[in-house]
């Protein structure tokens, strides 16, 4: 989350980072728990070293939710089926349930939230137009590029990963 790049379609606040990354091949090695705990060390560290809007780390929570549901569903069906194609449905997968999981988000929650502690210059009705035509084609994208960039790294880590899938399920029947 260091080093964020806006998509030039959607609004500035809708950045990509690759920190997504190392929680997905930490969930396809250790399982959805251990990447969500790198997405919340990510979060955290985020929040310590560049702080949050007023003070409140909101976002942070926003990339903590977004990236747990990419990573665990994306992990939960890798598990289910070890291989390229199981990895390739995770993604698609994940990228479709964050989108859904982000646009609910940001209708309950967030928005809601930007509103009343951040004085945020929105409408009320304008928010379902904005996540209709932003907040979820964004997630859709976002999970989209990061899968792009996982399944290539897999082709070159696949054979290391089951290896240390197996090393580790053989270690745990000990």
């Amino acid at each position: 989350m260091l080093f964020e790049v806006p998509l030039p379609p959607f609004p500035p606040f809708l950045k990509v980072d690759a920190g997504d990354l190392p929680a997905l091949l930490t969930a396809l090695l250790y399982g959805p728990g251990a990447g969500i705990g790198i997405e919340g060390i990510k979060n955290v560290l985020h929040y310590l070293i560049r702080g949050g809007e007023a003070g409140l780390p909101i976002g942070q929570a926003a990339n903590f939710l977004a990236g747990s549901v990419y990573v665990s569903v994306a992990a939960w069906a890798y598990g289910r089926r070890s291989d390229a194609a199981g990895l390739a449905v995770g993604l698609a997968l994940g990228s479709l349930l964050t989108a859904v999981a982000m646009a609910a988000a940001n209708y309950f929650f967030l928005f809601p939230l930007y509103i009343a502690v951040l004085h945020y210059p929105i409408a009320r009705e304008d928010i379902l137009p904005l996540i209709l035509t932003a907040i979820f084609p964004f997630n859709l994208v976002k999970g989209g590029l990061i899968g792009i960039v996982a399944f290539a790294l897999y082709s070159r880590l696949h054979g290391w990963i089951r290896e240390r899938r197996a090393t580790e399920v053989s270690a745990e029947r000990r």
